[in-house]
């Protein structure tokens, strides 16, 4: 899902930027076990703090809330970004 019908572009951008930077620091990627769905996982715990600290890190920055679906879909957005398979977003027919 595109959230950038929520987020004006310095929003969007500084999310998608403290992400990419928290998971390089945190080593996301290479953590080497299975994925769970339980919610107990090391990832899934690492996952959980980030976005409660980007939650924080966004009202600090902007002094207002953001939708909570922009913080999960970022999240997973800066992991394909660091991955290089970032998904190609076609652009509105309306924009010539």
């Amino acid at each position: 899902m595109d959230c950038r019908q929520w987020l004006d572009i310095k929003q969007y951008e500084f999310l998608l930027n403290w992400f990419m930077r928290k998971q390089r620091e945190t080593g996301l990627a290479e953590l080497n076990e299975p994925y769970s769905y339980d919610g107990y996982s090391q990832y899934d715990q690492l996952c959980q703090q980030m976005v409660k600290d980007a939650q924080i890190a966004y009202v600090e920055r902007f002094s207002e809330p953001a939708p909570p679906i922009v913080f999960t879909n970022l999240f997973h957005l800066a992991e394909l970004e660091l991955a290089g398979k970032r998904p190609k977003i076609k652009a509105s027919k309306t924009l010539q």
